[in-house]
């Protein structure tokens, strides 16, 4: 297998896209698409969020209840 990397002008991206999905089924395995804007935190963001989603699921984070928190804010603010 050979991987290529071509450098597009973002309002040509839908010409190559349209290319590609054209080509026959088994000519091309699969293809990604990546931006040249750089963010340093992504990542570290990306895997940040995934393990509070999955803390969430777990039961090891709890969720937010935003009733229960407005309520109490709403007495706060009557008091």
């Amino acid at each position: 297998m050979q991987t290529i990397h071509i450098n597009v002008d973002d309002n040509k991206m839908d010409i190559l896209l349209n290319i590609i999905k054209n080509l026959k089924e088994d000519v091309v395995e699969s293809y990604t698409i990546s931006s040249n804007t750089s963010d340093a935190f992504f990542d570290e963001r990306k895997q940040r969020l995934t393990q509070l989603r999955d803390d969430v699921k777990s039961g090891k984070e709890p969720m937010y209840d935003f009733d229960t928190s407005t309520d109490s804010l709403i007495e706060e603010l009557k008091a």
